[in-house]
């Protein structure tokens, strides 16, 4: 449905982006209305292709945050999405270091808010 949604939000900036170009430029009503149309039907096509497209090549997830929503009222289908989405960032989480992972467990329990006092103060260069 997002996918849907995206795309004729697309498709009506097109259109309306065409019959403010057709009036300025004092062109006939019914061409005005036949580019709104094309303009339409090509935008809304173009952009629901490539939100499919990206979606089929897992860089963008429109419809899973509306499954989790949908699977939270009680049929359970919400589990196997969060399973999905934590399989996907697994594969394009980095490795970390040893070192990284010892930084990580030191610093864990010394986080400080930053106050005025702690931070460093530039000068102003004098010409």
């Amino acid at each position: 449905m997002v996918k849907m949604d995206a795309a004729l939000i697309f498709a009506v900036i097109a259109a309306l982006v065409v019959a403010l170009a057709g009036l300025l430029k004092d062109v006939r009503f019914i061409v005005i209305a036949m580019r709104c149309v094309v303009g339409f039907l090509v935008a809304g096509a173009v952009a629901y292709i490539v939100i499919l497209l990206l979606e089929a090549k897992s860089i963008m997830l429109f419809d899973l945050d509306t499954m989790e929503e949908e699977g939270s009222a009680g049929s359970g289908a919400a589990a196997p999405a969060e399973e999905s989405r934590k399989g996907k960032e697994a594969d394009h989480e980095e490795p970390a270091g040893e070192a990284g992972m010892e930084q990580g467990k030191e610093a864990e329990g010394t986080f400080q808010p930053m106050d005025a006092s702690s931070l460093k103060h530039m000068q102003t260069p004098e010409s």
